[in-house]
C-alpha cells in the first residue's frame, strides 16, 4: 500500500459491483451474447454468497439485499460483513 495507495474493498464488494454492471450491460444487448455476460455476472455472485454463508448469514437473501443496497445508494464499496461488526440490514 505504500507504493500504490489504491484499495479494493473486501467482502465481495468488487464482485457485486462488477456483477451489477455486467447485468446492466447485458440488458442492452439483444443477441445471444447477453447470456454469456449474465452467466459471468452470476459466477461473480458466488464469491459474496459464499462469504455470507460462511459468516452465518443466509447467502442468497444477504446477497440480494446487498445488491439492492449497492444499487439504491450507488455505493460500490458495500460488501459482506464477515466479522459482524456493523449492524446488518438483514
Amino acid at each position: 500500500m505504500i507504493r500504490d495507495n489504491k484499495i479494493i474493498y473486501g467482502g465481495g464488494a468488487a464482485e457485486i459491483a462488477c456483477s451489477l454492471s455486467l447485468t446492466s450491460m447485458a440488458d442492452t444487448i439483444s443477441t445471444t451474447e447477453q447470456y454469456a455476460i449474465r452467466g459471468f455476472a452470476d459466477a461473480l455472485d458466488i464469491v459474496p454468497t459464499c462469504l455470507a454463508e460462511n459468516s452465518g448469514y443466509s447467502g442468497i437473501e444477504y446477497l440480494a439485499n446487498l445488491k439492492a443496497q449497492q444499487s439504491k445508494d450507488n455505493n460500490p464499496y458495500l460488501g459482506v460483513d464477515c466479522l459482524r461488526k456493523v449492524i446488518s440490514f438483514i
